[in-house]
């Protein structure tokens, strides 16, 4: 399980999601990727290394979508999620 936004720099950085300076401290507005990503994936259950493509299928959402996008509309997406 993954728990702080640091921990997901990595993985965001590597797919070309733009990260903000303090991961823990930022405005929404000016990282809504990251925002989306942090809050779909911290705190819950995850097999090994899922966060990485789940950056990946993040990452490709259009600007005008991103903030807009449900849990449901991630998985539809291929976002990985254990139920």
């Amino acid at each position: 399980m993954l728990i702080f936004p640091g921990m997901l720099v990595s993985a965001a950085e590597k797919v070309g999601m733009a990260v903000p300076p303090d991961p823990e401290e930022f405005v929404t507005e000016e990282y809504p990727h990251f925002r989306v990503f942090c809050n779909a994936q911290l705190g819950r259950a995850m097999n090994p290394g899922e966060h990485w493509d789940n950056a990946e299928i993040i990452a490709k959402i259009p600007d005008d979508e991103i903030l807009k996008v449900t849990l449901e509309g991630l998985i539809a997406k291929g976002f990985h999620i254990i139920t």
